[in-house]
């Protein structure tokens, strides 16, 4: 009985743990602080210049859309019913 009830803690931990994952990424807003971050890690231009030559467009086109296109490096998803 014990396993089962410890079974289920994990099971709902794990629930919460995905929808947290889920709901930073539900608007432009997460998707532009997570491009944001990764141009923490280039080393090809500053971060500065990797944030407005392709965050701030892709915030824009995503605020109109509702829809964000990750960059080829990143998979290349587009994810669309976004809060803009």
């Amino acid at each position: 009985m014990a396993r089962i009830v410890v079974l289920g803690w994990l099971a709902a931990a794990l629930l919460g743990a995905l929808a947290i994952g889920a709901a930073a990424q539900s608007s432009c807003q997460g998707f532009y602080s997570q491009c944001s971050s990764r141009c923490q890690n280039v080393t090809h231009e500053p971060p500065a210049k990797c944030v407005r030559d392709h965050c701030g467009p892709k915030l824009a086109s995503c605020r109109k859309s509702g829809c964000w296109t990750e960059g080829a490096q990143h998979g290349g998803r587009t994810t669309c019913d976004l809060r803009k």
